[in-house]
């Protein structure tokens, strides 16, 4: 009895912590599941416990390998992390779906959210859809860390083919906007195949720094940044 007594108090305990996480606007489970430290049976009791309380609900997106689950705070969850003395902050999932049409670009959110989660892992504050004063930048993010801070595009492009340099071409205008808006251009791309054709048009043009999502997952202990040219 005694046994089962403290498994109970130490699942609670992660409840209490995971409503914590979650009300800071973390909203990926994998997120979640590093925050937490643990894996596999334990994380999955442990969001078993969140629904059953009914203090999250828990959305999957995508197919097959490419699949990524989206927890949100009910108002039930919102209400204990303020009893936990935190400040519920907005899910992240919610900023993206306001500013950049989520629910729709499925793809590009995820991208958003997991740079975020690397990018945090690293020690950098992150700040999604920042605003900023010039319209004709719209960044998905903006990353702080000691003295620098950048505004991030993240693409999901794959790579540029032949791209023309006109005034009437989106793709580069963006970059071009980036670059006169802080003398940098910054980029979070998929796969390293994709980051070596977008950096190969952007290298001889404009200065900047370049970082592509399989990377970082496969080496968490590296720079946010896989070149700075």
């Amino acid at each position: 009895m005694g046994r089962t007594r403290d498994i109970r108090i130490e699942l609670w305990q992660r409840v209490e912590t995971a409503v914590k996480i979650l009300a800071e606007g973390v909203c990926l489970r994998a997120e979640l599941q590093y925050h937490m430290g643990i894996y596999g049976g334990a994380i999955q009791r442990l969001l078993d416990a969140l629904i059953e309380q009914g203090l999250i609900e828990q959305r999957f997106f995508g197919s097959g390998q490419t699949k990524y689950a989206i927890l949100h705070l009910t108002e039930y969850g919102a209400t204990l992390a303020a009893r936990l003395g935190c400040s519920v902050r907005p899910s992240e999932w919610d900023i993206l779906a306001q500013h950049h049409n989520a629910e729709e670009y499925t793809n590009h959110a995820f991208a958003i959210l997991l740079f975020a989660y690397h990018a945090r892992r690293r020690g950098w504050k992150v700040t999604l859809c920042p605003e900023v004063d010039n319209p004709l930048v719209e960044p998905d993010m903006l990353v702080e860390k000691d003295r620098e801070h950048w505004y991030v595009e993240v693409e999901v492009l794959r790579n540029p083919r032949k791209r023309k340099d006109g005034a009437d071409n989106t793709w580069v205008r963006k970059w071009r906007n980036q670059w006169e808006f802080q003398k940098r251009v910054a980029v979070c791309t998929l796969t390293p195949k994709r980051w070596a054709g977008i950096v190969a048009y952007l290298r001889p043009r404009l200065p900047g720094m370049a970082t592509d999502l399989a990377t970082l997952a496969r080496h968490p202990e590296s720079d946010l940044w896989v070149e700075r040219w």
